[in-house]
Parts: structure tokens; C-alpha cells; sequence
């Protein structure tokens, strides 16, 4: 069948796009550059003696070798892996994700390909295989105990997505979440001003999505399992991955879930409200506790 000479034409201009803009997806969503110069003038503040600080070693499905920073404290139950967006070094998602230490669970904080000093090019590609890694060191080293995620922003989709790669989670926990599938279309529709250049923005759109690994399709991963506790924080004012896209992920989902909404503000972009939003940031210990530690849990 023939297809009509408009629809060709944009067939044409993806076409097109798609074979310069190779990696298109990867370079817009994801900046270890930028992490390793926020890096570079970061002064985190400093922990607790009682937690024990281990170096881990991974290595990935290319084989590059990742970094891991494991946090535990004598009689710790169940790990939770914690990873954060797509422009912050470990140490930055260290400090973001402190309050989940000391809570009667260990937890790794990890980044990904190509970013720390971590092996190999950061890419779209390797991160739910980067996550896998970490998950089957910490089933190698603490046999029959649970392990959770939590992620940030990008690492949202890394922790959505995992479950169809490993064995079993016992809980998840994002924030910020997002559909790297679809997202260019969500951000498009918010741009409606700029209705004169969609003719230009359109195909650069389907051109992002198409460039998106099929492992990171969020919005079928949430339909393939229902097993998993999941809490979903976002707040509604978030400007870089959109409230409606999170709540739609939430309400697709059939399992256990929960929706929590930060309440203290963080303009301009709303993106990282759970840093000083000690309400939430209890009902995410307490949650996690309820799914890994033994430990009674903290008030």
C-alpha cells in the first residue's frame, strides 16, 4: 500500500534522524559529565563511625567494572540499592539517600556505566543490566535475605524495569519517576507553544522514543508483574519528569502500591523535594523495614 506523500515524508525525516542521531535517547537523558563536575566542587557532610563502609566490585553484562558503596551495621537485615538522576555522582545520591541509614538494613549506593569512576560509556543500554549486577552480588553475598530499590529521576525506570530481569524484589521505592518511552511526547505536549516547530520537535520526539531500549519501556514493564510493593513520590509541581506520567504509571500498576506527595518546596523544579521532607522520608524507612529488616521499627 502507498502511503500518502505527508506520511512518507515524515517517515523520511525519522528515518533520517534516527540514523544521524544515533544514541539520540542516551545523550539527552543521561550527563556523567556534568555528575563528575558537580563532583568536582561537592563537600558532603560527614557520617556516622557506626556504619561500616565497603568498596564493591561488580562487573556488568560488557564486562566493565562498577563501583558500589555498601553502608551496613551489626545485625542489619535485607539491603536496599539506591541510585539517583542522571547527572549525580555517587556522592551526591550518598547524601541525598543518609536518611536511610541506621534503620536496621544495609544499603548499597551505586552508579552507573560511565559515570564515577566506573568503566565503559554511560548508555541507556547498560543500566538495568548495571542494577542486575549489584542485585546478584548482594544474593552472592547475603544468601535467602531481601533486597529493595530505590531510585531517582532516571533510576526510577532502572528500578520499575528490574523485576523482569531478576529473580525478586521485595519492595521499590521512586521518586521523580518517568517513562523514558514516552517522555519526549509528555515534555512535547508541554510545549505547546512551540506549536510552529512541531514539524521540526514531532519526529525529534519519535526519534528519542526509538532510541529508548526496549527494557526501559517503563509503562509495560509496571504491566508485567503485580508481586511487588511500590511507593511512588512525586510532587505535583515537578517541571522535569511530570506529575501526570508518574500518576499514570501508579494507577496502571495492580500490585500493592501507595502514592506520597512532598509537601516541603523546592523551586524551581520541584524535582528533588524529598531532601527536607522528613515526614516522607519516615514513611519510606518504615516501609522499607516492614519489607527487609527484622529490626523493630524506628518511630
Amino acid at each position: 500500500m502507498k502511503l500518502p506523500s505527508y506520511q512518507l515524508s515524515i517517515v523520511i525525516i525519522v528515518a533520517i534522524l534516527v540514523s544521524f542521531l544515533g544514541g539520540c535517547a542516551t545523550k539527552l537523558m543521561l550527563y556523567p559529565e556534568m555528575a563528575r563536575r558537580i563532583e568536582a566542587r561537592y563537600l558532603p557532610s560527614s557520617l556516622s563511625n557506626q556504619h561500616r563502609v565497603k568498596k564493591v566490585r561488580v562487573r556488568n553484562d560488557s564486562g566493565y567494572e562498577l563501583h558500589g558503596l555498601l553502608f551496613e551495621a551489626e545485625g542489619d537485615s535485607g539491603t536496599v540499592m539506591v541510585s539517583g538522576g542522571n547527572a549525580m555522582p555517587r556522592s551526591h545520591t550518598l547524601e541525598y539517600y543518609r536518611f536511610l541509614l541506621g534503620h536496621g538494613f544495609r544499603v548499597l549506593v551505586f552508579s552507573f556505566q560511565g559515570y564515577d569512576e566506573n568503566q565503559g560509556r554511560s548508555d541507556l543500554n547498560s543500566l538495568v543490566g548495571d542494577a542486575a549486577a549489584y542485585y546478584a552480588y548482594l544474593k552472592s553475598e547475603y544468601p535467602g535475605e531481601e533486597v529493595a530499590y530505590m531510585g531517582h529521576s532516571i533510576s526510577s525506570a532502572v528500578a520499575l524495569c528490574l523485576p523482569l530481569r531478576v529473580a525478586a524484589l521485595s519492595a521499590i521505592v521512586v521518586e521523580g519517576s518517568l517513562d523514558p518511552k514516552s517522555i519526549a511526547y509528555t515534555k512535547l505536549k508541554q510545549l505547546w507553544y512551540l506549536f510552529p516547530l512541531y514539524p521540526i520537535l514531532l519526529p525529534t520526539a519519535v526519534v528519542v522514543s526509538i532510541t529508548v531500549p526496549d527494557k526501559l519501556d517503563v509503562a509495560e514493564c509496571v504491566t508485567a508483574y503485580s508481586n511487588i510493593p511500590i511507593t511512588f513520590v512525586h510532587h505535583p509541581d515537578d517541571v522535569v519528569t511530570p506529575f501526570e506520567q508518574a500518576f499514570d504509571l501508579f494507577s496502571t500498576y495492580q500490585g500493592n502500591k501507595q502514592f506520597l506527595i512532598p509537601r516541603y518546596s523546592m523551586p524551581p523544579q520541584y524535582h528533588t523535594s524529598l531532601l527536607n521532607d522528613v515526614t516522607i522520608q519516615n514513611e519510606i524507612v518504615r516501609f522499607l523495614q516492614d519489607h527487609l529488616s527484622t529490626r523493630p521499627r524506628s518511630n
